[in-house]
């Protein structure tokens, strides 16, 4: 679980036509961003296109299986292509086919029951469904006819007459092999189209990121507005620029299960001297902070702190003095009635490289607190003073020494945050690396603990403002120091997103190009809302063109079949009379003509046809194929 404030609608771009790159862990993948509105249209519009190519599909495999298996003659399998060409889907052939099997294989035990062929007439002829014919019968059960109009239809092959004798004998291991195929391929195809019905659509969606909005982008330069000759006006506007982002990072982290916590490692135990030993790691990918350009960057972090007692100077009844080295003393007032647990950070000016030495000194000396505390930053002692609070949290709190080391990595290279723009491959354009040089000079921890203010402390979340007193039994190191950790990891992954919710407040944009706007090349990272879907431009596309190239496959096979012989003897005489002859409304004509002795034209059209002849008034059937036109 992942917790995120929207993005603002102005800060994204969507569009089916806009074309981005959506970062992963194996590369970018092309991708549009649509409202998760337009996303369920299209969502369903693609799974009525997976039904289509699997239809066209199976129409395609029928197409083939009718071109180029070879009947020899045989009219059970003839039968089994009269199954399939009527199927209608692949389900119900699988159970077509299962049923032949199963005659197949009892005919090779020899359980074959005595009936007459099918598919043959009374002289083993075959007859065409859609020609007069004349009964033989009197039975009106009888709907085999001789054909009178149409020639025996029998297939040489060796040297020998092919009846129903001959196919018979044909009958055994290859026809149960084709049968079973075809089983296994009109199962395949049932299958297919239930997991297709899943899985395209799931992969169809990859996420919730948009490109960013070139106008909504800001960042401001930091070297500016940093001038020591300002009286601090710069600073403190750039306090005021940063912090709601880092206000948003502290109050993100602490559902249970947040994704953060998966992502950083914090470990923290108590020596045998007492001390207090803490180390955490964590890193920060270039999908993280939503880098398109630079996906498989990334910036490794460890760092190691411990409780340290010696920095404190002197503690007196107004304030305890802390010295903190190459750093001036650092004063902590002592005022339990009206104070709030703080953090001073201290760090190494002089530091140079990936190695940064720093420390944070808590004001929680001389807090009330209703309940007792151990850990070294909240230890306790009975309270004489608050008649309300039972505890107050002893004077002069240690030290929390610490170090980090942090390194960019990319295609096997690492450099320090300062020579980020010398790491060999790395595409990033010139204001987003000194975004990242500005935002990883110092630890981020640092950073958050600074901007946090009194929300970079957990206890301080749960104190008892009216009272002002503190939890110290359910406060320790431990908890501060992953809140800190967690919202670091965090705020070093919205680094750049935080570039489209800046309150510009009238200063100047870093980020614009020499035309006074940022470019479009400038653009090169993602905004994460669950107001947006992203789709896989593979997909939107791979989808329909496989769509087109069967459904054009299938109608050019089956202009061919009934146009063509295609190397594969006919089951009828004529060749479009063959490809048109298993349709159902060929069969059904060719009964009906046979019993109710009507007279059907246009026999070798997909839709026979049945002229009523009006009473008064008879048409000839020249005038009818005139005006109603001929197959």
């Amino acid at each position: 679980m992942d917790i995120y404030t929207n993005s603002p609608k102005n800060t994204y771009v969507t569009g089916i036509t806009k074309l981005f790159v959506m970062p992963t862990d194996s590369g970018g993948i092309p991708a549009v961003a649509v409202s998760k509105k337009d996303s369920l249209f299209i969502n369903s519009a693609y799974t009525i296109l997976i039904i289509f190519i699997f239809m066209i599909g199976w129409n395609l495999i029928i197409a083939i299986i009718m071109a180029f298996w070879p009947t020899c003659g045989d009219p059970n399998r003839q039968t089994v292509l009269v199954a399939l060409w009527n199927s209608g889907e692949s389900m119900n052939a699988m159970t077509f086919m299962a049923s032949y099997c199963k005659r197949v294989i009892l005919h090779m035990i020899g359980d074959n029951p005595a009936e007459a062929p099918s598919g043959l007439g009374a002289n083993g002829v075959q007859s065409h469904p859609g020609v007069a014919v004349q009964n033989t019968k009197t039975g009106s059960d009888d709907i085999f006819p001789t054909i009178e109009s149409v020639p025996p239809v029998r297939e040489e092959q060796n040297g020998t007459s092919e009846g129903s004798a001959a196919s018979s004998a044909k009958c055994g291991v290859s026809d149960l092999l084709w049968g079973l195929l075809f089983v296994f391929i009109a199962l395949a195809m049932a299958v297919g189209n239930v997991i297709a019905g899943i899985l395209v659509p799931v992969q169809l969606a990859m996420g919730n990121v948009a490109p960013a909005a070139k106008d909504a982008i800001f960042y401001p330069d930091l070297d500016l507005y940093r001038l020591a000759d300002d009286g601090g006006v710069g600073s403190s506007r750039l306090g005021a620029l940063f912090a709601p982002s880092v206000l948003r990072a502290l109050g993100s982290i602490e559902a249970p299960k947040v994704t953060a916590r998966k992502r950083v490692k914090v470990d923290v135990r108590t020596e045998e001297d007492g001390n207090v030993l803490a180390t955490y790691n964590y890193s920060v990918t270039g999908v993280d902070m939503g880098l398109q350009s630079d996906p498989k960057l990334k910036l490794r972090v460890k760092g190691s702190c411990r409780t340290n007692y010696t920095m404190l100077l002197n503690s007196t009844d107004e304030e305890d003095i802390y010295t903190i080295p190459n750093n001036d003393p650092v004063h902590v007032r002592y005022d339990p009635e009206m104070g709030l647990p703080m953090l001073h950070f201290r760090w190494d000016s002089r530091g140079k490289g990936s190695n940064t030495s720093y420390s944070m000194i808590i004001t929680t000396g001389g807090l009330y607190s209703h309940t007792p505390g151990q850990d070294p930053w909240y230890l306790t002692k009975m309270s004489r003073v608050n008649a309300t609070a039972a505890y107050q949290v002893v004077r002069g709190r240690p030290v929390l020494s610490c170090w980090e080391h942090n390194k960019w990595h990319l295609n096997g290279k690492a450099v320090d945050t300062s020579d980020l723009d010398k790491l060999h491959g790395l595409k990033l354009r010139s204001p987003w690396i000194k975004a990242l040089k500005d935002g990883f000079d110092l630890p981020r921890v640092v950073w958050v603990g600074i901007l946090g203010g009194q929300s970079a402390l957990k206890s301080a979340s749960n104190f008892a403002a009216s009272e002002y007193i503190l939890d110290a039994g359910a406060s320790t190191i431990k908890s501060e120091l992953q809140r800190l950790v967690l919202a670091a990891w965090i705020s070093s992954r919205n680094v750049l997103r935080d570039t489209t919710t800046y309150d510009r407040n009238g200063m100047q944009n870093y980020a614009e190009g020499p035309g006074g706007s940022v470019e479009d090349a400038t653009v090169q990272f993602v905004l994460q809302s669950g107001d947006v879907v992203t789709l896989s431009v593979r997909i939107l596309i791979s989808v329909p063109s496989i769509f087109l190239f069967l459904l054009i496959t299938q109608q050019s096979l089956s202009w061919a079949q009934r146009h063509s012989r295609l190397g594969k003897k006919s089951i009828l005489p004529d060749e479009r009379g063959n490809g048109v002859s298993m349709l159902a409304t060929q069969l059904y004509s060719g009964v009906d003509q046979r019993i109710n002795s009507r007279n059907w034209k246009h026999t070798e059209s997909r839709i026979p046809f049945v002229y009523p002849s009006r009473v008064g008034e008879r048409i000839t059937e020249t005038d009818l194929d005139e005006k109603l036109g001929a197959a």
